[in-house]
């Protein structure tokens, strides 16, 4: 053998190798199995939530590591996504090796009933009547053509008439159907990760925004402005919220295009673009008395939210960093709103106290301790963005799977053989037999109440 046609050989067992690979069942059995413990792993970790509320759930370090692994939005991750393309050509490659052969089986057909094929037939029925051939034809066409609509193929063979039926052909394409849903499926998702964005954005009541910034750092633009109009929110007595909703509207060259009240699974959608309540708080902006630790005052100072301010009377700074309506207390108990202030001291890292009205031993450091003079609520609602163009090739491609998975099982690939002729004396023969893919007994029943009907006709002889 010449060194040229064993690269040739060499080449060809390669190929092949990665032939048997893309279409092995091994293959698609371990990516199922992947992809099922990806998705129990983002059923656990909620996905596409705003960073800090991770922090609030994890320690830091954990947030970082999921961040870098992709499990914060792991449906759109490179490794994910990678899986799903995958599936897909192996899905494409069976699809591919599968095809051709049920094409051909669809186009050869054996329209003949000779004694080889009724040698093979299960529902097998022979009738002889006493009249003339053309109008047992007549009738027998009649009868069969009840169940199998539309024209058989008629052939005329060794003194006899044959004809053949057939019912649900095209059924035995579910299959290239339903991997063909997969991928339009898949299709859609990668159309929606690499086009579209999700991102988050809080709007203070009476505010709007015209852009927004994705959880990759990317401002996009929206084309719009959204306004939030007004906050609200009702709370169960123990202090959890129990619905909270934010009346927003859209502003389209100056004029409001809509406006729609949304709430938690009831979001705005507008060219394109959804707008879910996903969160909300509030930002105040406070003025403390500040007191030294015998009670003396030593002033006010404003304190606008998120910036540092200096106190009267010393070198310390202080920042309202946080809020929340509801504080509960180290024993679990509702201890009212509190306000999260950070004391920057030089020469010592900051530190950070609750500034609680109803427990005045929380409103303190070391040195000094906060009275609340005033303070002013900047309600804010933060709001999922999500852009999503593949959302109808997705919802294409479910409809497609499911018409696939309804051809799969509630139809059927039948056919029926019907040959007349004459016996030795004379007499009209009528030979019928039929077979399916699937649910064969369903298909004897059928093929019972066929032969009944034909025995029915007048002057058949026993």
């Amino acid at each position: 053998m010449s060194e040229e046609i064993k690269q040739e050989k060499k080449g060809r067992d390669s190929i092949d190798k990665v032939w048997d690979f893309f279409t092995s069942l091994k293959l698609l059995i371990f990516l199922l199995l992947v992809l099922s413990l990806l998705s129990v792993a983002g059923t656990i970790i909620e996905q596409n939530k705003p960073l800090p509320e991770y922090y609030n759930l994890f320690r830091p370090e954990t947030v970082e590591l999921f961040s870098k692994l992709g499990l914060l939005d792991m449906y759109h991750s490179w490794w994910f996504t990678s899986c799903l393309a995958l599936l897909a050509l192996n899905i494409i490659a069976c699809t591919m090796e599968r095809y051709p052969f049920i094409l051909r089986g669809m186009k050869s057909q054996q329209v003949v009933l000779d004694e080889k094929l009724e040698a093979g037939l299960a529902n097998l029925a022979k009738m002889k009547y006493n009249l003339p051939a053309e109008t047992v034809e007549k009738q027998v066409k009649a009868i069969a053509g009840k169940d199998f609509t539309g024209r058989p193929v008629v052939t005329e063979e060794e003194h006899a008439r044959h004809f053949f039926y057939e019912k649900g052909k095209y059924s035995r394409l579910s299959f290239f159907l339903t991997h063909l849903s997969v991928i339009v499926i898949f299709i859609g998702a990668i159309t929606g990760s690499l086009i579209g964005f999700k991102g988050y954005v809080n709007i203070n009541e009476g505010e709007m925004i015209s852009s927004v910034q994705t959880r990759k750092g990317e401002t996009r633009t929206l084309g719009f402005s959204v306004k939030c109009n007004s906050f609200s929110v009702d709370f169960y007595d123990t202090g959890a919220p129990k619905d909270y909703r934010s009346d927003l509207a859209i502003i389209k060259d100056g004029k409001e295009a809509i406006r729609k009240t949304i709430r938690v699974n009831d979001p705005l959608s507008y060219e394109g673009i959804t707008f879910y309540q996903s969160s909300y708080g509030g930002f105040p902006d406070v003025t403390f008395e500040i007191r030294d630790r015998n009670g003396v005052s030593r002033g006010t100072v404003f304190a606008p939210f998120g910036k540092q301010v200096d106190i009267p009377g010393g070198i310390v700074r202080i920042e309202v960093a946080d809020y929340q309506e509801h504080f509960h207390r180290p024993d679990g108990s509702e201890g009212g709103p509190a306000i999260g202030v950070n004391i920057y001291s030089a020469g010592a890292p900051p530190e950070g106290i609750w500034i609680v009205g109803t427990q005045p031993g929380l409103n303190r450091d070391g040195t000094h301790s906060f009275v609340v003079k005033d303070m002013k609520i900047k309600r804010y609602t933060g709001l999922q963005v999500n852009k999503d163009p593949g959302v109808w090739i997705v919802w294409t491609g479910c409809v497609m799977l499911v018409a696939g998975i309804m051809m799969a099982f509630f139809m059927a690939h039948k056919k029926l053989w019907i040959r007349i002729g004459k016996d030795k004396k004379g007499r009209v023969e009528v030979t019928t037999g039929g077979t399916t893919n699937k649910n064969k007994q369903a298909f004897s029943s059928e093929m019972e109440r066929l032969v009944r009907s034909l025995r029915e006709i007048s002057e058949e002889v026993s």
